[in-house]
C-alpha cells in the first residue's frame, strides 16, 4: 500500500512527472589504433560484421594516391596530413571512393573519415597556407559524401606540432588579433566543409572541451558561424568520458557541455550551438581490459573495478552513458580490438579475449537492445513480472474511482494486468534499491484504442524513511496508443539518498469501454 499521504501528492506524483516515450537505441562507434584501411576492409569486412554485430560505425583510415612534388619528394594525402599547406585534390581519392563503394559494409552504417593532427604543416598567419588547409578538409568532406560516410572524425588533439596556443606562434600580433584571424580561418574551413557536404557530421574527441587551447575555441567559433542547419558536431569530451565511473557523471557531462557553450561560444551563435553540438560519451577500453600499471584512467576506476569486475562496471557505465548519448557512444582502444586479425603491432587480441573481458560484447548487446530481455531472467528484481499471481501487485486508485457504483477495475490473470474505467490508478510494488545504481526498466503493454485513456509505467524513489524523493529523479515510460502490444524502455540512476523504488504500471482518463493491459515488467541493475 502507499503510505498515508494527501491525495493531491499522489495524483501529482503520477501525472506531472516527465514522461519518456519508447526510444531508439544508442549507436556504438569504434575508434582505435586498429582503424581499418581500404585494403583491410576489402579482405575482412564480412568477417568483421560477423564478429562485431553490435558496432554501428567505424573510423576509417583514408589515403589517396601517392603524389610526387616538383622537387621529387613523395607524399600521400590522407588521414594524417590534412592540416597542411600541401594541397589535396578530389582526384587523389577517386580510386579509394571507387573501391569503397563496391564494399558491402553490412551493419557498419555510420562510418567516418579519420582525420588526425599527426603531421601539421601550415601557418595560421599565412592566407595561402590556410586556404590550402581548408581546401583539404573540403576535399575530405567531398570524399566522405561520395562514400556515404556520416562525416569526418576531426581529432584536434596535437600528436606532433602544437598550434592551438598563442605561444605556439612567432608573431608580434596581440592575442586578440590572432584570435580574430583564427576565427576567420574557422569560417573559411567551415565554408569548404559545409559547401561540399551541408548535412555532414563532424565527430570530435575534443571540441569546446580541448584543454589549454584558446585558438581551438576561436577556430570552432568560426566554424559555428557558418554552420548550416542540418550539420552536426559531436563533442566527445574525451577526458570526462574516460574518467567517468558513476551514473551521474554522464549527466554532469551534459551540464558541462551547456556550460562550455555559455562560456566559449559567441552570443549570436549560442542557440545554434545548443541545437547542433551534441554529446557523444567516450569510453577508454584499455582502462577496463588492459589495465597497465600506472594508467591513470584504470586507477581511477578503482575500487569499483575490483568490487564489480571489469564487465559489470563497463556495463553499468555504458547504460548510464546511453541515457545521455545523442545517439553515439564512442569506444576508443589501443592494445586490443573488437575483431580478430588486426595487423597493428601493439594488438594483443580481441577485447573479449582479455583476462577480464569475457562478456563484453554481450554487454554492448544488452545496452543497445534492452527491449529483448526475458521477463523470467533471474536478474529481474520485480516480483511476478508477468502477472501470474494475485496479491503480489497492489492497486492504488484515485479516491473518486472508489466511490463509483461500478468502480474502476484492475484484473491480474492469464499473464495480463488489465485496467478499465480508471480516472487515475496503478498497480505497484516496492523494491529495495541501491543509491547511485543505474537500472534498466522495460515494459510490455497495450492501449486498445482512443477510449482507453493513457497508460504509463514508472519508477519513483523513496528514502530510508519512506519519503518520496523529488520527481526530477524519476522515470516515466508512456505506452503508445497503437492498439497493439508495444515495448518501451529506459534507464535511470537512483538518487544518492534512495532506499527503495516504487514500480508502478497504471492508466488514467479511461472511458467506459476502454482497456489498457500490461504483460511484462522488467527491472535490473546494470
Amino acid at each position: 500500500m502507499f503510505p498515508e499521504q494527501p491525495l493531491l501528492i499522489l495524483f501529482c506524483l503520477f501525472l506531472t512527472t516527465f514522461f519518456l516515450p519508447a526510444q531508439d537505441g544508442v549507436k556504438f562507434l569504434e575508434w582505435s589504433w586498429n582503424n581499418p584501411t581500404i585494403d583491410y576492409l576489402e579482405e575482412n569486412v564480412a568477417r568483421m560484421n560477423a564478429e562485431c554485430p553490435q558496432l554501428d560505425g567505424l573510423v576509417i583510415r583514408v589515403n589517396g594516391q601517392e603524389i610526387t612534388d616538383a622537387d621529387g619528394g613523395k607524399w600521400t594525402p590522407g588521414s594524417a596530413n590534412a592540416w597542411s599547406k600541401r594541397r589535396w585534390e578530389y582526384a587523389h581519392f577517386e580510386d579509394f571512393v571507387t573501391r569503397y563503394r563496391k564494399l558491402d559494409m553490412g551493419h557498419f552504417t555510420d562510418n567516418f573519415f579519420q582525420m588526425t593532427t599527426t603531421h601539421v604543416d601550415f601557418d595560421w598567419l599565412s592566407d595561402d597556407e590556410c586556404a590550402n588547409m581548408a581546401h583539404n578538409f573540403g576535399v575530405a568532406a567531398q570524399v566522405a559524401k561520395a562514400c556515404g560516410f556520416k562525416g569526418l572524425v576531426v581529432d584536434i588533439e596535437e600528436y606532433g606540432r602544437h598550434f592551438w596556443r598563442f605561444s605556439d606562434l612567432e608573431t608580434t600580433k596581440s592575442e586578440g588579433e590572432i584570435a580574430e584571424i583564427v576565427f576567420r580561418r574557422g569560417q573559411e574551413w567551415g565554408r569548404q566543409v559545409f559547401g561540399a557536404y551541408p548535412d555532414i557530421v563532424l565527430f570530435m574527441s575534443f571540441c569546446l572541451s580541448m584543454p589549454d587551447a584558446p585558438l581551438a575555441i576561436a577556430f570552432m567559433n568560426g566554424v559555428l558561424d557558418v554552420m548550416p542547419p542540418k550539420a552536426l558536431i559531436y563533442e566527445g569530451m574525451e577526458s570526462g568520458g574516460y574518467a567517468a565511473k558513476q551514473g551521474d557523471a554522464y549527466r554532469s557531462m551534459q551540464d558541462g557541455l551547456r556550460k562550455l557553450i555559455r562560456r566559449h561560444v559567441r552570443p549570436e551563435n549560442r542557440s545554434k550551438a545548443r541545437g547542433q553540438i551534441l554529446l557523444a560519451p567516450a569510453f577508454y577500453l584499455d582502462a577496463y581490459f588492459v589495465c597497465e600499471k600506472g594508467n591513470y584512467y584504470h586507477e581511477n576506476l578503482e575500487p569499483d573495478w575490483t568490487d564489480l569486475g571489469a564487465v559489470k562496471l563497463f556495463s553499468r557505465c555504458l547504460a548510464a552513458a546511453s541515457q545521455e548519448a545523442e545517439p553515439y557512444i564512442w569506444l576508443y582502444g589501443e592494445k586490443r580490438c573488437w575483431w580478430k586479425g588486426s595487423p597493428h603491432p601493439a594488438n594483443l587480441g580481441t577485447w573479449e579475449e582479455a583476462p577480464e573481458g569475457a562478456g563484453v560484447m554481450q554487454a554492448l548487446k544488452e545496452v543497445k537492445n534492452p527491449s529483448e530481455v526475458r521477463f523470467d531472467d533471474p536478474r529481474n528484481l520485480v516480483q511476478d513480472p508477468s502477472f501470474q499471481e494475485i496479491g503480489v501487485w497492489e492497486l492504488w486508485q484515485q479516491e473518486d474511482d472508489r466511490k463509483l457504483p461500478a468502480p474502476g477495475t484492475g484484473l491480474i490473470r492469464d499473464g495480463r494486468c488489465v485496467m478499465r474505467r480508471l480516472t487515475n490508478g496503478c498497480y505497484h510494488q516496492l523494491i529495495p534499491c541501491k543509491p547511485g545504481q543505474t537500472y534498466l526498466f522495460v515494459v510490455h503493454g497495450c492501449v486498445a484504442d482512443a477510449h482507453s485513456g493513457s497508460a504509463r509505467a514508472s519508477l519513483n524513489f523513496k528514502d530510508a524513511a519512506g519519503k518520496w524523493l523529488p520527481v526530477s529523479g524519476n522515470l516515466r515510460l508512456e505506452i503508445p496508443a497503437t492498439g497493439k502490444p508495444e515495448t518501451v524502455w529506459g534507464y535511470v540512476t537512483s538518487p544518492a539518498n534512495a532506499a527503495s523504488i516504487s514500480v508502478q504500471c497504471g492508466a488514467a482518463d479511461q472511458q467506459e469501454d476502454g482497456e489498457v493491459y500490461f504483460t511484462g515488467i522488467y527491472l535490473r541493475e546494470m
